[in-house]
């Protein structure tokens, strides 16, 4: 198989996973809405702000990755008929640069995680036991999200690699 196959099975498996967030992000909004419509409690009216904007950001940021990567399945497809060794060392340096994610966002999910213990145990204010709760939401979804995305970017490099 061409890597330019392997380059559109990459980038229809992000555009899978960019679906998924965003159908996450669409039922967290439908949630924060039913929130809004029949939540009575302190607690359901604190984690009403806090649901909203984890719906938004999660629909925004599938909503991106749908796009960007059916338009990349089409620019893979061109610049590999143009010049495939440009390609190649083109896609080589755009799966290292982005390397760097994976650790940042494990990072940034152990933030969420202790941010989250903290406010449980250091406050008993209904709005940020929610902004926990949505925090510990976030930092699960980056882990299962990048535990699919390095897989899938291991096996690309590892073609690229075979590639050279």
């Amino acid at each position: 198989m061409k890597l330019v196959e392997y380059s559109v099975q990459w980038a229809k498996g992000e555009s899978f996973e960019g679906m998924c967030i965003t159908i996450a992000g669409i039922l967290t909004l439908i949630c924060s809405l039913l929130i809004w419509k029949f939540g009575i409690t302190v607690n359901a009216k604190a984690l009403l702000i806090p649901a909203f904007v984890l719906g938004l950001l999660f629909s925004t940021m599938g909503s991106f990755m749908l796009y960007s990567n059916n338009k990349r399945v089409t620019e893979f497809q061109n610049a590999y008929q143009t010049d495939s060794e440009a390609f190649i060392q083109n896609e080589k340096k755009r799966v290292e640069d982005f390397q760097f994610m994976y650790p940042t966002s494990l990072a940034i999910s152990a933030v969420c995680f202790l941010i989250t213990v903290l406010a449980f145990a250091y406050s008993k204010n209904p709005t940020f036991h929610a902004i926990g709760i949505v925090l510990t939401v976030f930092g699960v979804s980056l882990i299962i999200i990048d535990y699919f995305s390095k897989e899938r970017a291991q096996i690309y490099y590892d073609h690229i690699l075979y590639n050279l």
